[in-house]
């Protein structure tokens, strides 16, 4: 009799399990909290970190109106220069002007996580920070961001900065330009974080503009990127594509460039990054100078350089293939305009 109570009741769980088995599981909980502030920590008289709950949205992260900061001794209201989320999504990095040494608020508004939960206000006292600004400024936007087609001839170039720039620093030296000029009269906002600049095309080319990552902030600070702008008031740029292998296999290089100059090489027309190869685009049909110019990972005496004259016409494809040779060499016996460029590039770099 008991065993075949045993049975009954194994019948039971099999079949409890066979019905059970299309069933889904109950949902999770959906999220529908808000994030919150968990902290505000000042790294550096220019910049405060604060910390979310959670993981936030970029759009709101990066809403300037959705920060202020207050001074409640004396009631004064302190805009956020620059917003960034950082990668981790739940710290954000706020660029503030230079702040005096009383107590202040951070007041944040209308920040949504990533499913869309609204943290309505919060606010968190903090007393700012006296060390010095090691951070370096960013580039966030420059009109146009990379390439103007049909570019007026005579028009502005706008750059803005993340926090403010050392105005005195700035002049023509910042930059490389081909087939095109810049006023020397820069303007720049009261608050030190826009350029303007005024631009000259030549007629019936492809004018680049190479900002060289040589303007600094307040404390001194180097931009660590360079942008190169194409401008032509033409209707479209050429489809052509110039493709270098570079070296040996066996060669221990690093830190690479590859300059493509014009035949009086002094006319640069791009700067790439080079490992073992690289490519330039938008050249028109003439003859042209490459130079590579790379580290040895080991030997510091030197650096690899190499040289060649490229007559690029390009067949049916738009493409041409070529190859460069390098040798270990004194920086002496490189061409100083490539040269001091490279030292420019290299001083960007940690």
């Amino acid at each position: 009799m008991m065993h075949l109570k045993a049975i009954f009741v194994s019948l039971i769980w099999i079949l409890f399990f066979v019905l059970s088995c299309g069933k889904k599981l109950p949902p999770t909980s959906p999220d529908i909290w808000p994030p919150k502030v968990l902290n505000v920590n000042p790294i550096d008289r220019h910049h405060i970190v604060v910390y979310f709950s959670e993981r936030v949205d970029t759009i709101t992260s990066q809403k300037l109106i959705n920060f202020k900061i207050l001074n409640p001794e004396r009631s004064e209201t302190t805009g956020v220069i620059f917003s960034e989320r950082k990668s981790k999504g739940d710290e954000v990095l706020l660029t503030i002007p230079e702040l005096g040494n009383d107590k202040y608020t951070l007041f944040v508004y209308n920040i949504k996580d990533i499913k869309g939960n609204l943290m309505k206000n919060a606010e968190k006292s903090f007393k700012p920070s006296s060390e010095k600004d090691t951070i370096p400024p960013l580039l966030k936007y420059s009109r146009p961001s990379r390439m103007w087609i049909r570019a007026p001839m005579d028009s502005i170039i706008l750059l803005k900065f993340s926090e403010p720039m050392d105005s005195s620093s700035a002049d023509l030296d910042n930059f490389i330009l081909t087939n095109v000029l810049i006023d020397s009269g820069f303007v720049w906002s009261k608050t030190l974080t826009q350029l303007r600049l005024g631009f000259h095309l030549k007629e019936a080319t492809v004018g680049k503009v190479f900002i060289l990552p040589v303007l600094s902030d307040l404390s001194g600070n180097r931009l660590e990127e360079m942008r190169i702008l194409t401008l032509t008031a033409m209707d479209s740029l050429p489809k052509n594509r110039m493709n270098i292998n570079v070296g040996k296999e066996n060669e221990l290089r690093t830190k690479g460039y590859a300059f493509l100059r014009s035949r009086t090489k002094k006319l640069l027309e791009n700067i790439t990054v080079v490992d073992t190869a690289c490519s330039f685009f938008f050249m028109p049909e003439d003859t042209y100078f490459v130079s590579v110019i790379a580290k040895d990972s080991v030997d510091t005496t030197g650096v690899w350089w190499g040289e060649k004259k490229i007559g690029f016409f390009p067949d049916t494809t738009g493409v041409l293939n070529e190859k460069i040779s390098l040798d270990y060499i004194k920086k002496d016996k490189i061409d100083h305009f490539v040269l001091s460029t490279y030292d420019v590039l290299l001083g960007s770099i940690k």
